[in-house]
């Protein structure tokens, strides 16, 4: 007779390791876009340009996600669940949770105010950004008066910061109203833009979204690339996936493999467009 912890244990066995078969369908994936962009030089370059460039995965994504055949789906399908397991099981990266919710992140191209005018005072702000996405090498606030030109207020710091600038001494002692009005420009030049996947306005001509189960998804009928936003998305989850995964940051728990399991799924799907 077989004892109760020989079953548990063969049913352990049983599981598909599913962070692994991750990693067995990056490797191949890897090599496809060093191969397309041999050009560049660092993996974050090569998968900014597979979002933004005309190339094979992401008409392979776009055609997966158009698709009403079975393939079409199943890709859908797949990455709702993906969608469902990042909501369900946090994983953190270097910058933070690591979910759709936050995926589609773009930089702000305003990163100037230039001497805009409030009450008696203009205000001037400069954001100057770093080589990575999000990066800033200098913010720099001046507040000058309108009426001779003379300046009241500067700030300069190495970071985007707001708990710096409200800590910063010299802003503590402006007026409650220049304050909120320093605060709220300073924040109209956040590095990066956060946009969502997710459609809440439902169009049926054009069609703007993608009914992935229960998740209804962006469509952009006026891009060539119908499923942009499902592109940028997906391909930002699956390289942050792969960072943490083999930065050795991961705890491969249960909801790790859960995770893993949709990811693979997705990947392996992608891959076939490839081949």
């Amino acid at each position: 007779m077989a004892s109760t912890e020989n079953i548990r244990m063969w049913i352990e066995q049983s599981d598909i390791d599913y962070i692994g078969h991750f990693i067995k369908a990056w490797i191949p994936f890897n090599a496809w876009y060093n191969d397309t962009f041999s050009s560049l030089t660092s993996d974050r370059q090569k998968i900014s340009a597979i979002k933004s460039q005309n190339n094979t995965v992401r008409r392979g994504i776009n055609s997966l996600m158009e698709s009403d055949s079975q393939l079409g789906q199943e890709f859908r399908s797949n990455l709702s669940a993906l969608y469902y397991q990042l909501q369900q099981n946090q994983i953190d990266g270097r910058d933070g949770r690591i979910w759709f919710e936050d995926a589609l992140k773009e930089k702000n191209n305003i990163d100037l105010i230039d001497n805009r005018e409030f009450g008696r005072d203009k205000y001037y702000l400069k954001r100057t950004d770093g080589q990575y996405l999000g990066q800033v090498s200098e913010m720099k606030i001046i507040l000058k008066k309108k009426s001779d030109n003379s300046t009241t207020f500067v700030y300069t710091h190495t970071e985007y910061d707001i708990t710096h600038l409200q800590s910063f001494p010299a802003y503590q002692s402006l007026s409650h109203t220049k304050k909120e009005q320093v605060r709220i420009m300073f924040q109209e030049l956040k590095p990066i833009r956060i946009e969502t996947l997710l459609e809440t306005n439902k169009n049926e001509s054009p069609i703007n979204y993608y009914q992935c189960d229960s998740y209804v998804l962006r469509r952009e009928p006026t891009n060539s690339c119908y499923s942009i936003y499902v592109v940028k998305a997906l391909l930002e989850i699956l390289y942050q996936l792969r960072n943490v995964l083999f930065h050795g940051e991961l705890v491969p728990n249960k909801g790790a493999q859960n995770v893993y399991k949709e990811a693979y799924l997705v990947l392996k799907m992608i891959l076939a467009k490839i081949r």
